[in-house]
């Protein structure tokens, strides 16, 4: 859009001044120069950066002089070949024929005036571009730093999470199944060690999210029994996709603890996974109680609907529904930031 205004405006004021029709090479000459200005500007200026950051104002200045000079110098000089200047009037009374005067030293081509406002132009626009896609970068460089940050505190607040809920169902079987007791406690250990590892990746396979949910599920069997039984719907080709640690164990135990536990029957819990034209989808289904009408997200579940969101490499969507007797979590992506 700039070029086409600005170009068209400097084609007008020439057309105004000149009385002769403008050929293509001058009407197609000003938008080809300010196209090239903003193309070519900024390049000398980033040559002389160290990434993001602008270094010394110097250093950049001697780049980018020599630069404007070579192509604002062979933008013009191809001018010149393609469409020449006309020759001056003969002065009044000069025979035809003759060879004029040279011209005196109070004459001047007018095509060094215009290579230097352009090399000017160049100079001060390509170093005011150079620092806008700079700071820039570094405003996104910034941001992905903070998503990162917050994304790692909301997952260290998750894992506490995880055991303090893992700690509350062994303190009600120590009373009722002693022995039992004893070997959750050996699986409680086999889950803070797989927990300590997921806490230190920001990545992690769905093979070893599945590891760590089929450890948690292991305690929650020994505290309900028969009242909870599991399935699984897991297709072999989904255990190398990798995301963000805890996004399926959270889905498991608000299942077990809003839905499975406080039943007196118990139920079953569905645990599914598909690729369907390039989005996951991860799902947990059971038929404990249903949720209240107007859902309030728990730790579990608002966890990981903020760390959903701050996920930048793939926009997700979680949602939560009730059809027939089974109450679906659902969380689904796009590998690759496909949303």
């Amino acid at each position: 859009m700039f070029v086409v205004l600005l170009g068209g405006m400097l084609c007008l004021f020439r057309g105004l001044g000149i009385r002769h029709p403008l050929s293509l090479v001058e009407w197609l000459l000003p938008f080809v120069g300010i196209y090239c200005h903003l193309a070519l500007d900024p390049i000398p200026w980033q040559w002389a950066q160290d990434g993001p950051r602008r270094v010394a104002t110097i250093r950049g200045l001697i780049v980018s002089l020599a630069f404007n000079a070579t192509w604002i110098g062979g933008l013009l000089l191809l001018a010149q070949i393609f469409h020449p200047a006309p020759p001056p009037p003969a002065p009044p009374g000069w025979p035809p024929n003759a060879p004029f005067p040279p011209m005196g030293p109070g004459l001047a081509n007018p095509i060094f005036g215009v290579g230097l406002i352009n090399f000017a132009f160049a100079t001060f626009v390509g170093w005011g571009l150079a620092e806008k896609e700079a700071m820039e970068a570094r405003e996104q460089e910034t941001a992905g730093l903070l998503r990162q940050a917050e994304s790692k505190a909301l997952q260290n607040q998750l894992e506490p999470h995880v055991l303090y809920n893992a700690l509350s169902s062994l303190s009600e079987l120590i009373y009722e199944d002693p022995l039992a007791a004893e070997t959750v406690i050996t699986r409680l250990a086999d889950l803070y060690r797989i927990l300590s590892v997921h806490g230190k990746r920001d990545r992690v396979l769905l093979r070893e999210e599945r590891k760590l949910v089929e450890a948690y599920l292991s305690m929650e069997q020994m505290r309900l029994g028969e009242r909870l039984k599991v399935s699984w719907d897991w297709p072999i080709d989904v255990d190398d996709l990798s995301l963000p640690p805890l996004f399926l164990q959270p889905l498991v135990e608000n299942a077990i603890k809003h839905g499975i536990g406080p039943s007196e029957a118990g139920g079953e819990i569905r645990i599914s996974c598909h690729r369907n034209e390039g989005q996951i989808s991860l799902m947990v289904q059971n038929t404990g109680i249903p949720p209240p009408e107007k859902l309030s997200h728990g730790i579990g579940i608002g966890n990981l609907v903020a760390r959903l969101a701050l996920w930048s490499e793939a926009k997700g969507t979680f949602t939560m529904v009730r059809e027939g007797m089974w109450t679906q979590a659902i969380l689904r992506w796009k590998p690759g930031g496909g949303a």
